[in-house]
């Protein structure tokens, strides 16, 4: 587990992240040494800005502004559980005095930290180890002098400290860290965990952040997973994986992670859980990674069958039909000797390479190729009748067959009524076979897409204006076109019962292929001894995989908090959905508002919880606000509709769950670059532009105009610039009237409210009498009114 030396102006302090084991330590802290006081009278260096009502983000030139950084380095390598971690960061001191500075560092609960080395530009510093009595009336100390609530969070551990060393004015300084630590277990995977989210106090974003790591495993390497983050991961071979995370101009928002397992077989499940409460369900995450291997192309029993249906009416001209043409090329050059295909092309009329699937050989490769670059485009869109054809050419394969059905509008030849089309087509389709939906441009019925992907087994990928068609197709085969395990079927049992689990997304699993990772999140209502089942075809023959594990009676409230949030998310979706396809029903209305609301995942239809005027607790007024925005998935085709199903479809097959905080609350439809997003990138509005805070996280969907022709915007800002919903720990506030404000409170506890004082007698009584359970709500530097062991506190700043 590493730690982000991340010099940071924390709301007082000027902070290095470094190591997180719990949300309750972590951060490194520099500390301006005053000469002949010792250590009893050290001082955080003052920052130049704490977050209040009209906060103004700080220039270079500002007085007190001590230093930028520049760049933060982390590089680990993980053999077995053991992490050898080095962390480099350069910062540059932009006063006119050399600062005299010590740097504190937090230990860990478990001591797991060894051959801790501090080094400034290449020279190593001696330091000491604090044990942590000591420790918390030197914390403590700090936090009565500095009065900044950030340090709250270091009471109760031990520290590492170094001697003091001079920064003289305009010097830039190259920090290094240097330790091994044992990686924690997180349910049956090994965990590493990197302190980012503590930089989230910087008053300036981090220029680079760079994140490499290297884990090699004796065993066979199974899943490796980043519950956190949008992480590059490279299989270097079954015992080596390599992963790396890059980002420009950036204050983290969630603390890095990266879970792994190994093992000998070749389909890996990995179980984590996160059951907080033992009188309600629990939450579990499943991963299943199979390796499985490529058949010999002299002995292959099965190979696959693939049809590519490519729109060529008149809007697909130019460019768009020029990436079809290429897309179609490199499914045909990928095709194995085993493989069987066939090619179908659709205007006003349809016309096909050959009516039956037939071998890739290399008579019929040339000649595949030649009928792809006679491909032209024009007429009107006869979808019916080409998705038709697709499907009677597969019926009676032999193994896995997978349509890809490209469309770039709505149907305007033949049948035009969508549902007509979808209830047709899934009257039609064969078993084994499975649909995969290109939906191209905001002209594209997206609704017909999505009934399709439900009734046909399969996916819509939409493919929004100016992004490259044959890219999207060139991965979705790559990933189709690997060994598969057909026909999945799994089942779970609890102490040998069925029925323990419950609201599993995705729900059907159907096709497994190699190197393709699943996420699967559900709830279990039985703690206990679990047996996950896994069934399915390899190249004809039956395999059957078996995994055994346990269902948690309870585990730690935040450590496994994103499986909670990844179920909610998927769940989300999955409701959006219904709602789309079948029609509003107020339990699912409610239960849209209920989960948003928790867990600060704003969708397009809950936006309005984020609203300064908005009563969280008013649920006739909120329902209504959502009813009204639920109407926009009556349109099929255009931008907002395009928007709002892909928008839903990254919601279900999300892998890991919405960060909150920080984020824009933007509408879902086109932004006025044409830049395309994902959930993991955030379209800023002008209410947020100013923060000092920056904008990161996941992107969330917000309230657009319900006039067709008006453009989208989110609702109103704030009068200040602080996010309007954060995630602290377990909770999710939102910011009405200057204050935060604990999504899960009442009416009657908001009151009743105790009021705290920060740095008060009654401040620090909390902290010795919750602890850990306090410790991340006493950090803030605005008003934050939180509920714990069912209490409510209005922490007020001093």
């Amino acid at each position: 587990m590493s730690r982000t030396i991340a010099t940071v102006a924390t709301c007082a302090s000027l902070c290095l992240t470094l190591f997180w084991i719990s949300p309750a330590q972590a951060q490194g802290l520099l500390i301006a040494s005053e000469p002949g006081i010792g250590d009893r009278l050290p001082r955080p260096i003052r920052p130049p800005w704490r977050p209040s009502p009209n906060p103004r983000p700080p220039q270079p030139t500002t007085p007190g502004f001590l230093y930028n950084i520049a760049r933060l380095e982390i590089d680990a390598s993980i053999q077995g559980q053991i992490a050898q971690v080095q962390v480099d960061q350069t910062f540059k001191n932009v006063t006119s005095r050399t600062l005299q500075v010590k740097f504190v560092f937090p230990l860990p609960d478990d001591g797991a930290i060894d051959q801790m080395t501090f080094m400034v530009d290449g020279e190593e510093l001696t330091g000491r180890l604090l044990e942590a009595d000591k420790a918390r009336e030197i914390y403590e100390g700090y936090v009565r002098r500095s009065k900044d609530p950030a340090l709250v969070q270091w009471i109760g551990h031990g520290m590492f400290q170094t001697q003091v060393f001079p920064v003289p004015p305009g010097a830039e300084r190259t920090v290094t860290l240097q330790y091994s630590q044992i990686c924690r277990r997180s349910g049956s995977m090994n965990d590493w965990t990197l302190p980012l989210a503590p930089t989230q106090f910087t008053s300036q974003p981090i220029g680079e952040i760079v994140i490499r790591g290297r884990i090699r495993s004796d065993a066979k390497l199974g899943n490796v997973y980043s519950p956190t983050h949008e992480v590059d991961f490279d299989r270097r071979d079954d015992h080596r994986s390599e992963f790396k995370y890059t980002a420009k101009k950036h204050v983290p928002e969630s603390d890095f992670r990266v879970l792994w397992e190994a093992g000998d077989s070749p389909l890996q499940i990995s179980l984590i859980t996160h059951r907080p409460d033992p009188k309600e369900d629990g939450y579990f995450l499943m991963l299943l990674q199979p390796s499985l291997p490529e058949s010999d192309p002299a002995n292959a029993k099965v190979g696959k069958n693939i049809v590519v249906v490519v729109d060529k009416s008149g809007s697909m001209r130019g460019e768009k039909i020029e990436q079809a043409r290429r897309a179609s090329r490199y499914v045909v050059d990928q095709l194995k000797p085993q493989d069987r295909f066939t090619l179908i092309t659709y205007d006003s009329d349809v016309d096909t390479f050959n009516n039956e699937l037939i071998a890739a050989d290399p008579a019929t490769h040339e000649d595949a190729t030649d009928y792809i670059d006679s491909i032209l485009a024009g007429g009107s869109t006869n979808i019916d009748a080409a998705l038709s054809k697709a499907l009677a050419a597969t019926k009676g394969s032999d193994g896995p067959a997978y349509v890809v059905f490209m469309s770039d509008g709505q149907p305007t030849v033949g049948e035009k009524n969508g549902m007509k089309i979808a209830d047709k087509a899934s009257k039609q389709i064969a078993s084994g076979t499975r649909l995969f939906s290109l939906g191209i441009g905001h002209d594209v019925n997206s609704r017909l897409l999505d009934k399709l992907a439900e009734v046909c087994f399969g996916q819509t990928m939409y493919v929004r204006p100016g992004e490259p068609l044959d890219d999207v197709v060139k991965k979705l085969y790559d990933r189709i076109g690997a060994p598969a395990l057909t026909g999945a079927k799994l089942a779970i049992t609890v102490d040998g019962r069925q029925g323990g689990t419950r609201m599993l997304y995705p729900s059907e699993i159907y096709d497994l292929f190699s190197g393709d990772q699943l996420v699967i999140a559900g709830r279990y209502r039985r703690d206990g001894d679990v047996q996950i089942k896994l069934t399915g075809d390899f190249q004809g023959e039956s395999q059957e995989f078996v995994f055994d594990g346990k269902f948690a009676k309870q585990t730690d409230e935040s450590k496994n908090v994103f499986v909670e949030r990844l179920w909610a998310t998927r769940r989300i979706g999955q409701i959006i959905d219904e709602i789309d396809l079948y029609g509003e029903q107020s339990e699912l209305v409610d239960e849209l508002i209920l989960l948003s609301k928790k867990h600060g995942i704003l969708t397009p239809y809950t936006a309005y919880l984020a609203e300064e005027k908005t009563d969280l607790n008013d649920r006739a007024a909120g329902r209504e606000l959502a009813q009204v925005q639920l109407h926009r998935l009556h349109a099929e085709s255009g931008a907002d509709a395009f928007h709002q199903r892909s928008f839903k479809s990254q919601l279900k097959q999300a892998n890991r769950g919405i960060q909150s905080s920080n984020q824009s609350i933007i509408a879902p439809a086109a932004p006025a670059s044409g830049a395309s997003r994902s959930l993991g990138q955030t379209w800023s509005n002008a209410g947020n532009a100013t923060s000092p805070r920056f904008q990161g996280g996941m992107a969330s969907g917000s309230v657009a105009s319900p006039t067709p022709n008006a453009p989208a915007v989110g609702p109103e800002a704030p009068h200040n610039s602080l996010p309007r919903v954060k995630q602290i720990a377990t909770k999710t506030f939102y910011l009405k009237n200057d204050r935060y404000v604990d999504a899960e409170a009442t009416k009657e506890q908001i009151e009743a409210a105790t009021k705290v004082t920060q740095f008060s007698e009654a401040y620090f009584g909390l902290l010795d009498k919750l602890g850990q359970k306090m410790n991340p709500y006493l950090t803030e530097s605005s008003e934050i009114l939180v509920v714990v062991d069912g209490k409510p506190y209005l922490i007020l700043p001093q």
